[in-house]
């Protein structure tokens, strides 16, 4: 049975972001005993702070850092006075971007 396009598109996408859950969680389990997961040292760290620092808007880097701190889009909505569904959008096209610049460094 084919997949509808957009259904498609989704899974593919859906694919990719769980590749890139599935090495974030591989860093988080390496550096478990260290409470500073992001350690520069680590070059796949390094580059997703290069590309968070480079590539995105100030606007996009507080929405994407205050989501990561508080892990629940109704917490940031009420935070920032927006929907939970605005802040999902957002936070979406953002790891798209990140996902993108990512891939594209490789």
């Amino acid at each position: 049975m084919m997949l509808p396009w957009k259904d498609y598109k989704e899974t593919m996408y859906q694919g990719e972001t769980n590749k890139i859950v599935k090495e974030f969680r591989q860093i988080k389990q390496e550096y478990a005993w260290n409470p500073d997961i992001m350690c520069p040292d680590d070059p796949r760290v390094a580059r997703l702070k290069e590309i968070i620092d480079t590539k995105l808007s100030q606007v996009d880097k507080t929405i994407i850092l205050l989501y990561c701190d508080c892990q629940s889009l109704r917490k940031l909505g009420k935070m920032m006075h927006l929907s939970h569904m605005t802040i999902r959008r957002e936070v979406n096209r953002i790891k798209k971007i990140i996902l993108e610049e990512y891939n594209n460094g490789r």
